[in-house]
């Protein structure tokens, strides 16, 4: 862990003096280079094994892995469940932290209570947006969305509306699929892989349109991986995790091949959102 702090550190004092260069540099050199973050987009395919993304024939994450930057060394948290996992993504914090240790949530019962990445990108002037294909993630509606919807078939296609609109955004787009077809037929099977390439294949319209618009940034996650038909175990495939960074605006290589937990997710983030000016 101290070794994943380190490097998650390494990466801050990067933007943090990529920064202060800018600030220091002559006021007609500032504006003529200034680019201000309009679009993030982070997508948190859920079950998604780091392996997957070098095995199946899913080109337009491959196109975010080549061109940007990524690491396949990431740890989901303990127990490695999607809404435990997801808690502890959003909010910084292990599950004895904040709250969050069992993954189950019905509608009507409580909802976070701590902070999260959509307060951090509210506050610094995005609008924010949260898709959702399990319903049980409704766990982690909070004031700090502007818009938020559960649709298992729809989710992808919200997103990109969402992005039509005027302003700057934030959004954060979960996608089921491979959680059913990994313990169907088997985590990295020849099912699994083509399910991905099926949600890659769906992808391809909301990567385009966040593309064709100038300063923006793409994270693609997870929450857990597997093994054989199982997850959720203590077994080491389940833990693991990949990280994908693209972007025409934020400098992102140092990000490649970090090793990071889950919990570290909102820590690399954040001052993405805030160093939006670079």
């Amino acid at each position: 862990m101290l070794k994943i702090r380190i490097r998650i550190k390494e990466c801050r004092v990067f933007l943090l003096t990529l920064t202060m260069a800018v600030i220091l540099m002559p006021i007609s050199m500032t504006t003529a280079g200034a680019e201000n973050l309009e679009n993030m987009l982070v997508i948190s395919i859920d079950a998604l094994h780091p392996d997957a993304l070098l095995q199946s024939k899913s080109p337009h994450l491959q196109m975010l892995m080549r061109d940007g930057a990524f690491s396949l060394n990431g740890q989901s948290t303990h127990p490695p469940k999607t809404l435990i996992a997801h808690t502890a993504m959003l909010t910084g914090m292990s599950p004895e932290e904040n709250g969050k240790v069992d993954n189950d949530w019905w509608p009507g019962e409580t909802t976070v209570q701590k902070r999260t990445i959509f307060d951090s990108a509210r506050e610094h002037g995005f609008k924010t947006g949260y898709f959702y294909s399990k319903e049980k993630l409704g766990y982690l509606v909070s004031s700090a969305i502007d818009v938020h919807e559960w649709s298992r078939a729809s989710a992808i296609d919200s997103a990109e509306e969402f992005l039509k609109l005027p302003g700057r955004h934030f959004v954060f787009l979960h996608i089921s699929g491979l959680d059913e077809v990994g313990p169907e037929f088997g985590w990295l099977s020849p099912q699994y892989l083509e399910e991905l390439s099926y949600i890659d294949e769906y992808l391809d319209t909301l990567v385009r349109s966040i593309k064709s618009q100038k300063n923006h940034l793409i994270v693609v996650t997870s929450d857990h991986a597997g093994h054989a038909k199982v997850h959720g175990t203590d077994h080491p495939e389940d833990y693991k995790l990949p990280l994908v960074l693209y972007s025409d605006t934020v400098p992102v290589k140092d990000f490649q091949d970090i090793n990071f937990s889950i919990i570290d997710f909102k820590e690399i983030i954040e001052p993405l959102i805030k160093d939006t000016t670079l």
